[in-house]
């Protein structure tokens, strides 16, 4: 495909690392590949998109927010977190993603109207976030300008309604038992009548303000039914099995090694890593946004203090980031503000974590077990599909006691069961060219409309 044929890519992405972090390898590699890149996100990405040689365009309103300003979105009785579990994930997808919708959407076709002012002979496919749902209403009937093809990137667990499948939101286990199928009938009324029905509300009243023609599906859906593409960045062995799998959906593998990451240089300490002897080493980090690190990183380094046989690496997640002052830190221990995972995974013999969905490939491409505790979110989902896909267990909160993760590492330290497991699934991950899969799928939509 001439590279004058081929479509302008715009990108959409919620303004936060964890979302435009792999939306950016994927389009820096798209670049590299000779596409015409236009990146929709928040000013504080800006250097960074424009770095990676893509077009940076704004969003618009409230919906230019970053993780420092990201409190401004909730009311003010509110800005205190919900409690952990499914109603902390609804506070956030109301006040974070669906009261968004109207100025994404916005920001979506005013460039939208700009490339067909300009340029109206080139195709224009949407590459989307999954929570990214400003670009749905167009899917949904509103009216307004349509791309030529829109495909989602599914960088979050895949929620799909299905009576075997727990329903996505509620960190459930999987369970298909005839107990588990009872479970989950009673469960998706809960969540779909009750539960989500304030967000649900929202996403209707929105959608109708926006001339949307069809009555939205659920929320966490919607992607997966309406788009012409959505790419699941996983591989099938790390998601719960659909008997039948709407038609967009395929599995493109994770990002590979070296593409996930902005690399810096290493610590002073990193030969303590590279040339440790007869010792494990196990990993700990809370992701880019938790930094109440004595939820999780602190537990974990008073947890093995003791252990001379290990080495307990911590990555506090954001360059800058630091403990609170006066925080003993161990000396089998070593602190730093930010490590990429690609770098410390391949010496690690167990990894801590919140349980982000790309920690979770990470460590699956790198064949090492986890251990996750976590509750905000997405999280409780993606721990219970770690210990479902047998690679690691599942604490099921998000402030372990120090016993708790002790006796985890040494259950996974002393099973090897763990580490095979999760060398099966790195054999697996490797069997996928995630952006040239990626890139083939750009070409199909891209070719199906001009059949059109």
């Amino acid at each position: 495909m001439a590279e004058s044929s081929k479509p302008i890519l715009v990108f959409c992405a919620t303004p936060a690392d964890g979302h435009v972090g792999p939306l950016t390898a994927i389009a820096k590699n798209l670049v590299n590949r000779g596409f015409e890149v236009i990146f929709i996100t928040g000013d504080s990405f800006q250097s960074k998109i424009q770095g990676i040689g893509a077009t940076f365009s704004p969003l618009l309103g409230k919906a230019n927010f970053s993780i420092a300003t990201v409190n401004s979105l909730f009311p003010g009785q509110d800005k205190a977190p919900p409690p952990s579990g499914p109603h902390r994930l609804v506070h956030a997808l109301l006040y974070v993603f669906v009261k968004q919708i109207p100025e994404q959407h916005e920001t979506v076709q005013a460039v939208l109207h700009e490339i067909k002012s300009t340029r109206p002979n080139r195709k224009i496919i949407l590459l989307v976030d999954f929570s990214f749902a400003g670009t749905l209403p167009i899917l949904y009937g509103a009216p307004g300008l349509r791309p030529d093809g829109t495909i989602f990137l599914g960088i979050a667990p895949l929620f799909l309604t299905a009576l075997h499948i727990p329903p996505g939101g509620l960190g459930l286990s999987y369970d298909t038992s005839p107990a588990g199928l009872e479970r989950n009938k009673v469960q998706y009324k809960y969540r779909n009548e009750e539960l989500f029905s304030e967000v649900n509300s929202h996403v209707r009243a929105i959608f109708k303000q926006l001339g949307a023609q069809e009555e939205p599906d659920f929320i966490l859906e919607m992607p997966v039914l309406k788009s012409d593409r959505y790419l699941q960045l996983c591989i099938p062995s790390l998601e719960y099995p659909h008997p039948n799998p709407p038609p967009a959906l395929r599995f493109v593998g994770s990002l590979p090694t070296g593409h996930r990451d902005d690399g810096k240089e290493k610590p002073a300490w990193w030969d303590d890593v590279v040339n440790v002897a007869k010792k494990r080493i196990v990993g700990v980090s809370q992701g880019t946004a938790n930094v109440t690190f004595s939820k999780l990183i602190i537990p974990t380094m008073e947890a093995l203090a003791n252990a001379d046989d290990v080495l307990v690496v911590v990555a506090l997640g954001r360059k800058g980031a630091a403990l609170p002052e006066g925080t003993v830190i161990p000396a089998n221990a070593r602190v730093a503000d930010y490590i990429p995972f690609d770098d410390l995974l391949p010496f690690t013999d167990v990894f801590v974590t919140n349980g982000g969905y790309g920690g979770y490939q990470h460590c699956a491409s790198h064949g090492v077990p986890m251990i996750v505790a976590g509750m905000a979110a997405d999280k409780p989902e993606v721990a219970s599909r770690v210990e479902w896909a047998g690679i690691g267990l599942n604490l099921q909160t998000d402030e372990p006691t120090v016993q708790a993760i002790k006796g985890s590492v040494d259950t996974i330290l002393g099973d090897d069961k763990y580490r095979r497991r999760a060398q099966e699934l790195q054999k697996e991950m490797g069997e996928y060219d995630t952006f040239s899969l990626i890139e083939k799928n750009i070409k199909e939509v891209a070719e199906a409309r001009t059949e059109i």
